[in-house]
């Protein structure tokens, strides 16, 4: 699966010493396809899916896992997501987030 137009350069202006991380309530083979087929995988620290975390969002479960393997608080992250579950775990685990509605909701969904 391709990016939205422009992702792939907004993966690449993120500065070197930033840590990215991947949640997904898709499979972590996907993410990871999805990922390496755009030729960004490199720069993700932490890749996780559904079947890789206790719990899939809404739970912050996944969200929790990919922020201690990555080294990073709660309060020093911020969660980018397209749809309302992203933005309940987030606000469960204590992240800042961001929604996003070019991808599977519209911005009512995520307001």
């Amino acid at each position: 699966a391709g990016f939205y137009p422009g992702i792939a350069q907004l993966i690449a202006d993120v500065p070197p010493d930033v840590q990215l991380g991947a949640l997904t309530n898709a499979a972590v083979a996907y993410a990871e396809a999805v990922l390496s087929a755009n030729n960004v995988r490199q720069r993700f620290t932490v890749v996780h899916g559904a079947d890789s975390v206790p719990r899939p969002k809404p739970y912050p479960d996944g969200l929790r896992v990919t922020l201690d393997e990555m080294g990073v608080s709660n309060t020093d992250a911020v969660y980018v997501g397209d749809a309302p579950s992203d933005a309940m775990a987030a606000a469960r685990a204590g992240v800042a987030s961001l929604g996003v509605s070019y991808g599977s909701h519209s911005y009512a969904a995520l307001a």
